[in-house]
């Protein structure tokens, strides 16, 4: 992979000012890498048990991501962390999402897309190697143990320039 792609997609996750933006860097790399995507998807957010980050239930276009975990980093962690574990999540289900089922399979292509677009020393390629999880070592979880809240769907999650029935 060029430098420029590099820095390109580093940048851009940097500025990254939410999920619809980071979806839309998710997206890219995964175009620019795999040549594959899907339109359509839509995220919800949802209080999970921590061991679990996300999930895509199969069949749907739908990617529920554990909002209780991105909170718990987000209180303790920089923005380019916040975005890196985001980015992490979403690829994996997008990955699920675009027809691959095997775990070992779709970890293989995360550390592939990341790897490639932005370099194995940065932060969403060292997460993918060592695990999203590794962001927790030194936060106390007991921030995790507030009540369930309802699932939330984030509106304007994904920008397409036409309209359908979901």
């Amino acid at each position: 992979m060029e430098d420029s792609s590099v820095q390109k997609f580093a940048s851009e996750l940097e500025r990254a000012s939410g999920y619809g933006e980071v979806w839309e860097i998710v997206k890219d790399t995964v175009k620019f890498v795999l040549r594959q995507h899907r339109n359509g998807m839509m995220l919800f957010l949802d209080d999970l048990p921590l061991q679990l980050g996300a999930y895509h239930p199969v069949g749907t276009n739908h990617i529920v991501l554990n909002r209780a975990l991105v909170q718990l980093v987000e209180a303790s962690k920089s923005r380019q962390m916040v975005n890196a574990l985001v980015y992490n999540l979403l690829l994996h289900e997008y990955l699920h999402a675009l027809g691959n089922l095997s775990e070992h399979e779709v970890r293989r292509l995360v550390y592939k897309v990341a790897s490639e677009c932005f370099g194995e020393n940065h932060a969403v390629t060292l997460l993918t190697k060592y695990s999203p999880w590794a962001l927790l070592k030194g936060i106390p979880l007991n921030a995790a143990e507030a009540p369930k809240r309802g699932m939330e769907i984030i509106k304007d999650f994904e920008k397409i320039d036409h309209r359908y029935i979901v």
